[in-house]
C-alpha cells in the first residue's frame, strides 16, 4: 500500500497505527531540537508499517523569507543519498546488466587502471581502499560525473582494495558513473528511471533546476553564531552520487515504506534484502556496513541507519525492521546534525535507544606498537608516546588518547580505533569513519 500524500504540517493523530503514538511528545522533541541545535528548519517523519503516521516541519525554510517548513519542502540530504545509488546498482544487477563482483573498469573504459580494478561490491561497502573527497562547488552539467571519474589517478587509493572499511564519497561517485554507463543515460535521469519513479518519489531529483520549481528549504551556514543562507548554493554534478539528492519528507517516506515492506510492489524483495544485509565490520566493533546503509545492534535488534551532511544541510534515516518503524529527519544548516532528533524520536515511538558504549577490558597495547605517522591523501595524524601516555596530533592540535575497548581510545571530541596488522603493530587508525594508514 502506498503512503498517503500530506501537504499540511502535521498528520491527524487518528491515523490507524499512529493512534497510540504520543504526537505531543514528537512535537516537543522537534521544537526542543530546533532551539538547542539552532537549526533554521527541521523535518521529522515517522513511518509505521506501510503508512506515514507523523510528518511535521519545524522552523523556517529560509531565515530571510520565514516560510514555514512543511513535509513537501525539499532538502538536499547529503549521504543518505547513498542507499538510493546502491538501490540503482542492485536493480541493474537483478536485471542481469552487471555483477557486483565485476570491476569498475569493466564498465568505465577510460578510468585509471589502478582505480578500475576495485569491484562494485567494494565500492558499495567502502572497502575499495579509496580516500575520501567531496567538492561542494563545480560544474553543473551532465558531463561532469564522467570528467570527475576520468581524472582520478592511482593516488586516489590510500591502501590496497579489500583491506579495510573506510568511508569514501569517491567510491559512490564511481558507482554513479557505472549507473549512467549501464543505464545508457545521464546519472540524474537513470536514477529517476531506476529508483525514484518506481517508488513514486515524484519530487525527488539531483537537478537543482528541478528542485527549485518545488518548495525548497534553503541551505544555511552558521556565521558568527547566526544562520545565514548559503550563497552560492553548493553544487558539483561530478559528486552528485555521493550526497546530492533533493527530496522531501513525504517523498523520502516512500523509500522507508518500501524497505519496511519487502519493496511494497515498487522494488523487489531481493533488492530490499540486499539493502538490509550487514556485510563488513566498521573498525571499532560497534557497527557494520552494507550497501549504502550502516547497521547497529540495539537491545538484540538490528537497526539500519545512515546520516547525511553537506554544505547547508543535514539528514538522518533510521529503520527498525523488527518494529516496522522508520524515522526520517532533515535540517537546513551545515554543522548541527539532524541525527539527535531522529534517535530521540525512535525512542519515543518504539523505546529503542542508541546502543551504550561497548564494555569490556580496557585496551592495553604497548605504545610502541601504535606510535607513528598515519595518512590518507593530504590528511595526516601523528601518534606519540609521552610519559606513559599516548597523544595524537592532527593539523597542529594535540590531544590525549584514553583507552576504552576493542583497540579504541577516546579523544576530546571523538573515538579513535587502531587496526593491527599480522605483526601485532598498528596498520590503520580509524576516526569518524575514515581510516588513515600507518606510513
Amino acid at each position: 500500500m502506498a503512503t498517503q500524500k500530506f501537504t499540511g504540517s502535521l498528520l491527524l493523530a487518528t491515523s490507524l497505527l499512529g493512534a497510540q503514538t504520543d504526537f505531543r511528545r514528537l512535537d516537543q522533541l522537534g521544537e526542543s531540537e530546533l532551539q538547542q541545535s539552532r537549526i533554521p528548519g527541521l523535518m521529522l517523519v515517522v513511518v509505521e508499517s506501510d503508512k506515514v503516521t507523523y510528518a511535521k516541519g519545524f522552523g523556517v525554510a529560509s531565515v530571510e523569507t520565514k516560510e514555514p517548513v512543511t513535509p513537501d519542502h525539499l532538502f538536499r540530504v547529503g549521504s543518505t543519498t547513498k542507499m538510493m545509488v546502491a538501490t540503482a546498482i542492485l536493480r541493474l544487477a537483478e536485471s542481469g546488466k552487471l555483477k557486483l563482483t565485476d570491476a569498475a573498469g569493466d564498465y568505465i573504459r577510460d578510468v585509471d587502471p589502478m582505480v578500475g580494478r576495485v569491484t562494485l561490491q567494494q565500492l558499495l561497502t567502502h572497502t575499495a581502499g579509496l580516500m575520501d573527497l567531496t567538492l561542494m562547488q563545480g560544474p553543473h552539467d551532465d558531463e561532469a560525473l564522467a570528467a570527475n571519474v576520468r581524472q582520478l589517478r592511482a593516488d586516489a587509493l590510500f591502501t590496497q582494495p579489500g583491506q579495510i572499511q573506510s568511508y569514501s564519497n569517491l567510491g559512490y561517485v564511481i558507482l554513479g558513473r557505472v549507473v549512467e554507463i549501464v543505464a545508457n543515460r545521464p546519472f540524474a535521469d537513470a536514477m529517476k528511471e531506476l529508483v525514484f519513479e518506481p517508488l513514486g518519489m515524484k519530487r525527488t531529483t539531483f537537478r537543482p533546476t528541478m528542485a527549485m520549481t518545488w518548495p525548497l528549504a534553503q541551505g544555511h551556514s552558521m556565521q558568527g553564531g547566526t544562520a545565514a543562507v548559503v550563497r552560492p548554493a553548493g553544487d558539483h554534478a561530478g559528486y552528485w552520487p555521493a550526497g546530492s539528492m533533493f527530496t522531501s519528507g513525504n517523498d523520502f517516506a516512500r523509500m522507508a515504506i518500501a524497505i519496511l515492506n519487502d519493496g511494497n510492489n515498487s522494488i523487489s524483495p531481493g533488492v530490499v534484502k540486499d539493502l538490509l544485509t550487514p556485510r563488513v565490520d566498521v573498525p571499532g566493533g560497534r557497527s557494520r556496513y552494507g550497501f549504502g546503509l550502516g547497521f547497529l545492534q540495539i537491545g538484540g535488534e538490528m537497526v539500519a541507519e545512515h546520516g547525511g551532511a553537506r554544505l547547508g544541510y543535514t539528514s538522518q534515516l533510521i529503520v527498525a525492521p523488527s518494529r516496522k518503524t522508520a524515522i526520517i529527519t532533515m535540517g537546513n544548516v551545515s554543522g548541527p546534525s539532524a541525527a539527535g532528533l531522529a534517535w530521540k524520536a525512535l525512542d519515543a515511538i518504539s523505546g529503542l535507544k542508541p546502543a551504550p558504549e561497548l564494555s569490556g577490558p580496557a585496551t592495553n597495547l604497548a605504545p610502541e606498537k601504535l606510535t607513528g605517522i598515519y595518512s590518507q591523501g593530504s590528511r595526516f595524524a601523528s601518534v606519540q608516546a609521552e610519559n606513559g601516555k599516548l597523544y595524537v596530533s592532527v593539523e597542529g592540535l594535540k590531544g590525549e588518547l584514553t583507552p576504552t575497548v576493542n583497540n579504541c581510545f577516546k579523544t576530546a571530541s571523538s573515538t579513535a580505533c587502531f587496526v593491527l596488522g599480522a605483526d601485532g603493530r598498528a596498520r590503520y587508525l580509524s576516526a569518524g569513519g575514515r581510516v588513515l594508514e600507518r606510513r
